[in-house]
Order: C-alpha cells, then sequence, then structure tokens
C-alpha cells in the first residue's frame, strides 16, 4: 500500500477526547481529505494524560506543514 504525502500544510482537524476505563485514556486524532482520491483520512493515539495528547497533535501539526503524512510522523 502507498502512503500519499499531503500536499504542503494540508489543514488538519484534531481532537482530545477522554475515554474512561483504558489505562491511556486520551485518544488524540488528526484528520485531513486527500486531495487527489477526495477521502478522508485519519491517524490518532491513546495516550496517559491530556499533555501527552496536545504534544502528540503538536508533532502531527508540524510534519503536516512539512509535507509528512500523520501516519509517517507518528510511526
Amino acid at each position: 500500500m502507498m502512503v500519499r504525502l499531503p500536499p504542503m500544510g494540508v489543514k488538519l482537524s484534531e481532537d482530545i477526547e477522554f475515554r474512561e476505563g483504558n489505562p491511556n485514556p486520551f485518544r488524540a486524532r488528526v484528520r485531513w481529505f486527500d486531495p487527489e482520491t477526495r477521502r478522508r483520512l485519519s491517524r490518532s493515539e491513546m495516550l496517559p494524560d491530556e499533555d501527552a495528547a496536545e504534544q502528540w497533535l503538536q508533532r502531527m501539526r508540524r510534519a503536516a506543514n512539512r509535507g509528512i503524512t500523520p501516519d509517517r510522523a507518528a510511526a
């Protein structure tokens, strides 16, 4: 499967959700539209606290600004 790079500066939708009962209860998620396929893609990570979730989102923003997919940035 080929991973497509988003265009430089692609707009990410992001959110943090608290999921009670999980050992890492904070889910950080980014979503974006691939302009070539018109598909909405997403990547998420479960993290132990809200600060860690926000740091993960910041890494995803920086990666998108450099043209790196969140999938590759999170690997």
